[in-house]
C-alpha cells in the first residue's frame, strides 16, 4: 500500500469460492479451482473510496499454477453461473506443473512430486 497524509492506493486481492471436480489445464490432474479477484483502490483516511482493475484468476489447488480469466467469466463465477465452466476461455499466466512439486489437497502446503503422502498432514497426495 502507497500512503501519503490522509490519500492512498493499495493492491487487494479476495478468495471467491471454490470450483470443484476440474481437470487441471496444466498438469491433467482431476483438481479443485480457488477463483481469485484481484483490484487496485483508493483510499482517503484509510477508508476505500473507489476502485478500478478488477481482474480474475483461478489457482489451480493440484501443483498450484495460476490462470487468468476474462473480466465477464470472472464476474459469472462470482454470481454462481457455472454454466460457463463447460467452455472457459483461460489464459496460463504461471505454469508450476513441470517444477517437481505438488500443492497438498488437503492442507495447501507445497510437497516434492516424490512423496505419496503429505509430510504436513498425511493425506494420501496421489
Amino acid at each position: 500500500m502507497f500512503f501519503i497524509g490522509i490519500f492512498g492506493m493499495g493492491t487487494k486481492e479476495v478468495d471467491i469460492r471454490t470450483i470443484n471436480n476440474m481437470i487441471c489445464k496444466s498438469c491433467g490432474r482431476m483438481t479443485s479451482y480457488k477463483l481469485v479477484k484481484t483490484y487496485n483502490y483508493f483510499q482517503l483516511f484509510f477508508i476505500p473510496i473507489f476502485r478500478w482493475g478488477e481482474k480474475y484468476y483461478l489457482v489451480s489447488k493440484c501443483c498450484g499454477s495460476l490462470f487468468e480469466l476474462s473480466e465477464e467469466e470472472g464476474q459469472n463465477l462470482e454470481k454462481g453461473k457455472d454454466s460457463v465452466l463447460s467452455n472457459l476461455n483461460i489464459t496460463i499466466v504461471e505454469d508450476k506443473s513441470q517444477c517437481g512439486k505438488l500443492i497438498c489437497h488437503s492442507c495447501g502446503k507445497e510437497v516434492d512430486e516424490s512423496f505419496e503422502f503429505c509430510p504436513y498432514c498425511g493425506i494420501k497426495l496421489k
